[in-house]
């Protein structure tokens, strides 16, 4: 039986043309007219979380996870960026069930499934296994590890 590291792992910083190519997409799809600050995190300064949308930022848990399941959190934090660009999002938007929530993770299944099928071969990327990215420029926003 294999163990986790014994499976094909991607480099952290070979995500960063991939996160610059998805985050692109998403703006366009969701038709933003500008991008949050975007924060990779390794420390677990997040708890438990894959990604968090916080005040313009997302934070995004990388390591020991598949580069494609980075990118659906990437995607649904977008989507609370843009909820909040548009003046929605409130203190229970969060919440479990709520509509806020819904829709992030119901759009970030059209995100993912639409960009999966344009790029199959993201796919075969292993698990991010190591490492982190030190700074990835999305045009407005910023990536930076911690």
């Amino acid at each position: 039986m294999l163990t986790f590291k014994q499976f094909k792992s991607t480099k952290s910083d070979a995500m960063i043309p991939l996160i610059n190519e998805f985050v692109d997409y998403c703006a366009d799809y969701l038709e933003l007219d500008s991008l949050p600050k975007i924060t990779i995190v390794k420390d677990g300064s997040i708890g438990t979380a894959f990604g968090c949308y916080c005040e313009g930022e997302i934070k995004l848990n990388i390591l020991n996870r598949h580069p494609m399941d980075v990118l659906r959190t990437t995607a649904h934090e977008m989507v609370h960026y843009e909820q909040d660009m548009d003046g929605e999002l409130h203190e229970t938007s969060g919440e479990t069930g709520s509509y806020h929530e819904n829709e992030a993770n119901s759009l970030a299944g059209i995100l993912m499934r639409n960009f999966g099928r344009a790029n199959p071969e993201y796919f075969n990327h292993g698990a991010i296994l190591e490492g982190y990215i030190e700074e990835l420029n999305t045009g407005d926003g910023i990536v930076t590890g911690k």
